[in-house]
């Protein structure tokens, strides 16, 4: 399976379950792919497709989607008509365009049927255009094939005659839909707008100081001082804005929230709690780094108070001090009474910027590689391919304390753990795996920065490296070694050591066949293998301890290179030279 095939259909999968419509699956998945398509090319949630954007029902007029986009002063009409077939064909293009023409700007809809579930979208235009406003229409013709497509050869003339994007006529094929997944991978936010209120100085009265600014080359920044309780109240605009839930003001932030169990936080609830130190926790805590698309400086204060609008912020450190501050606001907000923080707000975009001041900011509860690699671009489409697997890949600490709105998964795992795995088995690493699963992250993050690293095309963020089912089949073979433990841990006592090396082993039994880690027999042929083998292994070298007298320990052998190549020797197995090359190739 490759990439595109691994993300579109693992789309269509959990879109079919997701929205299932009818009894008929092949109708589910042509609507799963409606929904897919939709959401791509508008660049727009799957829930608000279905929910506002999708024409519903089989008397449709002949389109599938609408979105009337708002610009103020005129309109952009998406009208979308959507096919799940790998032929272009000149016919539905043609219907397509006059089924458009006839309902909308022309309003011919007397005598013409099957267009009930078309009328929603019919009264809106209606009001736009009788409101005076301009709409201007954009087709757009998509379909699940290759505009050029040797075993379709009519596609591609199709194609070069109707697509037209200067008139704004657009054929999408399938290879367009596929460079679009990178951006379905990340949750939509819808803008939020915030005004500050930075306290004035209370020591002079002729330089109130309300806050102080300045640029680095485009860069612009704000410092100051609020009350904790506006804080909370950001984190109620950004839940009334994105549904119910504030995980986008921290989607830059490397972690979620820890709980009150960790040292910082306690001690800020302590804080809190003692009304004699609260008046101090400006004094007592770092304070809260925020970034944001759009910062306005005031010259002066207004009606005597400094305003301070900011368009879409994200907090990208302070999300501890942030949520342990929301959650006193909902269960007593007077404990927040006469409590300030301090504020530091750049107006930047730039990524690179961004993960510098988040390292440099992090400071009271310490920054691991796992934090590190959490936001990274090949972590995000890894979770989206295990999302779509009914999978919940949880990159960040404390993100398992924040369950996913309106998502249940049948099973979870850590990244750091898929990661870890990964090492053992595809890397061919087990014992590094076994001993430091820190520099195994370490090292993945150098990937992620460092243009020179053998593991850069791997780890680059791009939608076509093959590290995804690889992550997949790592984990399946992960899952399926701690099932299987509690039925032999009783005679093979070293599989309590020995999960590193036992994935090694499936690995090396099953080999490059991705498609086999779904096999549930295949995977126990060759745990049995694996086992037999280390129980070999594992029994000649205590034999050789003994011979010399010395102690054997089961950690200290599977945190050496020696059990590996072991394990090689015994099922002859000849280490590759161009592991890396060979990795590229696995899909």
């Amino acid at each position: 399976m490759n990439n595109k095939e691994l993300f579109l259909d693992g789309y269509l999968d959990r879109l079919t379950a997701q929205f299932p419509q009818s009894g008929n699956p092949a109708e589910n998945r042509n609507l799963a792919f409606e929904i897919f398509a939709i959401a791509a090319v508008l660049d727009k949630p799957f829930q608000e497709v279905f929910d506002t954007m999708l024409v519903k029902g089989s008397k449709d007029g002949g389109i599938d989607g609408i979105w009337f986009e708002d610009h103020g002063d005129y309109y952009d009409m998406h009208v979308l008509q959507i096919k799940n077939k790998r032929s272009l064909s000149p016919n539905e293009i043609d219907k397509f365009r006059n089924d458009y023409r006839d309902i909308f700007p022309q309003g011919n809809r007397v005598n013409r049927p099957n267009i009930e579930n078309l009328q929603p979208f019919i009264d809106e235009y209606r009001q736009l255009s009788g409101a005076n406003y301009i709409i201007q229409p954009k087709l757009y013709f998509v379909f699940n094939g290759l505009k050029d497509d040797p075993g379709y050869a009519n596609n591609k003339p199709a194609f070069d005659i109707y697509h037209q994007p200067d008139t704004d006529f657009r054929i999408i094929d399938s290879d367009d839909l596929y460079a679009k997944v990178a951006s379905l991978t990340k949750q939509r936010r819808n803008e939020v707008r915030f005004t500050f209120h930075p306290e004035k100085s209370n020591i002079s009265v002729l330089d109130t100081q309300g806050l102080y600014s300045y640029s680095i080359e485009n860069i612009r920044a704000a410092n100051f001082r609020i009350p904790a309780i506006e804080i909370c109240e950001l984190i109620k605009q950004e839940m009334r804005a994105n549904g119910g839930t504030y995980n986008l003001l921290f989607q830059e932030n490397i972690r979620s929230f820890l709980g009150t169990s960790v040292r910082p936080n306690r001690r800020m609830q302590d804080t809190l709690d003692d009304r004699g130190k609260a008046i101090y926790f400006s004094f007592l805590n770092n304070g809260i780094t925020i970034i944001c698309d759009s910062l306005t400086i005031p010259r002066s204060p207004q009606d005597e108070r400094y305003l301070l609008p900011v368009v879409n912020p994200q907090i990208v450190n302070g999300l501890q001090t942030s949520m342990v501050l929301y959650r006193n606001y909902v269960a007593n907000r007077d404990k927040l009474r006469n409590v300030f923080v301090n504020v530091r707000v750049y107006e930047t975009k730039d990524p690179d910027l961004i993960e510098q001041i988040t390292d440099a900011t992090n400071t009271q509860s310490p920054i691991n590689y796992r934090d590190k690699v959490s936001n990274k671009g090949f972590n995000t489409l890894v979770k989206a391919v295990f999302d779509n697997a009914g999978i919940q890949y949880i990159t960040k600490r404390g993100e398992s304390l924040s369950p996913t709105k309106g998502r249940t998964y049948p099973d979870a795992v850590n990244s750091d753990t898929v990661i870890k795995y990964w090492y053992a088995t595809f890397f061919e690493e087990p014992e590094r795996a076994k001993s430091s699963v820190a520099s195994v992250l370490q090292d993945v993050y150098d990937a992620t920065t460092a243009d020179e690293h053998p593991l850069k095309k791997l780890f680059d963020g791009s939608v076509n490296a093959p590290v995804y089912q690889q992550f997949l089949a790592a984990f399946r073979i992960y899952r399926h070694i701690q099932r299987q433990k509690p039925d032999y841990l009783f005679d093979y006592e070293f599989l309590a050591y020995a999960d590193e090396l036992m994935s090694y082993g499936v690995y090396k039994a099953i080999g490059a066949e991705l498609s086999a880690y779904s096999d549930t027999n295949r995977l126990t042929q060759a745990y049995k293998t694996a086992l037999m083998t280390i129980r070999q292994i594992v029994n000649e070298d205590r034999r050789q301890h003994e011979e010399q007298g010395r102690v054997f320990s089961y950690t200290v052998y599977f945190k050496k290179a020696k059990c590996r190549v072991d394990y090689n020797t015994n099922q002859n197995i000849i280490e590759s030279d161009g592991l890396i090359d060979s990795l590229l190739h696995i899909r």
